[in-house]
C-alpha cells in the first residue's frame, strides 16, 4: 500500500464512520484524492460506504468505515505449557480461539500447531485465504538478531535459533515475530487504548517484566530492536515484579500453579498473595519512575499475561503518580489498565500483522 493509502486506512481506523470530506480535512488531501483512495480501499475490501438516512432533504450521507470482514490475522501467544492461538479481524473481532495444551515448547512444535490450528479456525470462520494478511508470534526473549532470541530461561529450545523461518515454514502467510512487551504494546496501539493515545509507554508483566514504547503511532524498537527492557532495573538475585517471581511465591505457599493459565482459580485474599501484589507495585513504580521520565509517555499502561483479575489488583496496588512526583512536582503521564482482556496476548500477536502491512511508516 502506498503512503497516501496508508493514511487513508488509519484515518477510517481511528475516526469509525466518517464522511470523505472529513477524511479530506484530517489528512491533508484534497477531496477528490480522498475519493479516489477510498475507491482503492473498498476495492481491496479494507472499507465499506453504508448509507445514513438523517432525515434531512437531499441526498442521504455515505460515511465510510471499515469493512469488519475486510483482513484477518493470525495471533499466536504461548507460555511453557499451552499455546493461544486466535484468528483476528482488523476490526478487532476475535473470530475464533483455540487453548491448546504444550508438552515442550519448541519452535518447531509451535509452530506445527499453529498452522494445523490456522487451518481448522480459519474454515470455521469461513475466511479465505487471500483475507489472512499474515501469522503473528509473540516470543519470550529479546532479539540477538532481527530473528534470534536471547529466549527466556523458561525457553531453552528458542535460544540462538532462528525462530522466524522456523514458524515460517508451516505456514502459507506472511509471520511477523516481535517480543512478548512490543506484540503486546502494539495490541494496544491497534485494538486497544493505544486508538486514543498516541504515544505511551506500554509494561508488560510475562515471565519477566518489560516494556514497549509507542511514540506518534510508530513502535520504537531501539537499534538493536530491544527497545524497553525495563527488567534491566530490577534486581536479577531477588524478589521482582514477575511471573516467575510470583509462581515462586506460589510454590513456597504451597499452592499448585506452575502457569498463567492456572491463576484463575487462586484466592487474591491469600496472605502470600496479598503480600506479593502490594510488594510488586511498589516495585514497579519506583523500577519506572527513571525510564517513565526519560521517555516522558503520554500515559503508562499496564498489562501482560496475568489474568485480568489479577492485573487490576496489581494496578491499583501500583502508586505510579505518588513516586513520580515525590521528587519534582512535574506533570506526569496518566497510568491506565489493558482493557484487552483474557485474550490480550493473541490480540497484541495479531495485530503485530495490521500494524505492519498497514499502519507501520515506511
Amino acid at each position: 500500500m502506498s503512503a497516501t493509502q496508508r493514511l487513508v486506512l488509519e484515518t477510517v481506523w481511528r475516526h469509525g464512520a466518517i464522511s470523505r470530506a472529513a477524511i479530506a480535512k484530517a489528512t491533508g488531501l484534497t477531496g477528490a484524492s480522498a475519493t479516489r483512495l477510498v475507491r482503492d480501499l473498498e476495492e481491496r475490501g479494507l472499507t465499506v460506504d453504508r448509507v445514513q438516512h438523517d432525515g434531512a432533504r437531499g441526498q442521504p450521507s455515505r460515511p465510510v468505515s471499515l469493512a469488519r470482514d475486510g483482513a484477518y490475522a493470525l495471533g499466536v501467544n504461548f507460555s511453557h505449557s499451552y499455546l493461544d492461538v486466535g484468528l483476528v479481524s482488523l476490526a478487532g473481532d476475535l473470530a475464533n480461539h483455540e487453548r491448546l495444551p504444550l508438552d515442550r515448547a519448541e519452535p518447531d512444535v509451535i509452530g506445527r500447531m499453529a498452522a494445523e490450528a490456522f487451518e481448522r479456525l480459519r474454515k470455521k470462520a469461513g475466511v479465505p485465504l487471500k483475507k489472512i494478511v499474515g501469522a503473528g508470534f509473540s516470543v519470550p526473549g529479546d532479539f540477538i538478531s532481527p530473528t534470534r532470541l536471547n529466549a527466556h530461561a523458561y525457553f531453552p529450545d528458542f535460544a540462538g535459533v532462528d525462530v522466524r523461518s522456523i514458524f515460517a515454514a508451516h505456514l502459507p502467510v506472511p509471520v511477523f515475530i516481535e517480543n512478548d512487551a512490543a506484540s503486546a504494546a502494539l495490541g494496544e496501539r491497534v485494538n486497544g487504548l493505544g486508538r486514543t493515545f498516541g504515544s505511551f509507554l506500554f509494561v508488560h508483566i510475562g515471565h519477566g517484566i518489560g516494556a514497549g514504547l509507542v511514540f506518534d503511532g510508530q513502535l520504537h524498537r531501539g537499534f538493536h530492536d530491544n527497545a524497553g527492557l525495563v527488567g534491566a532495573g530490577f534486581p536479577m538475585d531477588g524478589p521482582r515484579p514477575s511471573g516467575q517471581d510470583l509462581f515462586s511465591t506460589l510454590r513456597t505457599a504451597d499452592v499448585p500453579a506452575t502457569d498463567f493459565d492456572q491463576l484463575d482459580s487462586i484466592d487474591l485474599d491469600l496472605p502470600q498473595i496479598r503480600a506479593w501484589l502490594e510488594r510488586a507495585g511498589k516495585q514497579i513504580a519506583e523500577g519506572l519512575h527513571i525510564p517513565v521520565r526519560v521517555v516522558d509517555p503520554q500515559v503508562v499502561i499496564l498489562g501482560g499475561r496475568l489474568p485480568p483479575r489479577f492485573l487490576r489488583e496489581l494496578y491499583l496496588q501500583t502508586p505510579m503518580a505518588e513516586v513520580l512526583q515525590r521528587n519534582a512536582p512535574l506533570p506526569c503521564p496518566d497510568f491506565r489498565l489493558s482493557e484487552l482482556g483474557d485474550f490480550a496476548g493473541v490480540i497484541g500477536s495479531a495485530s503485530a500483522c495490521f500494524f505492519r502491512a498497514f499502519f507501520e511508516s515506511r
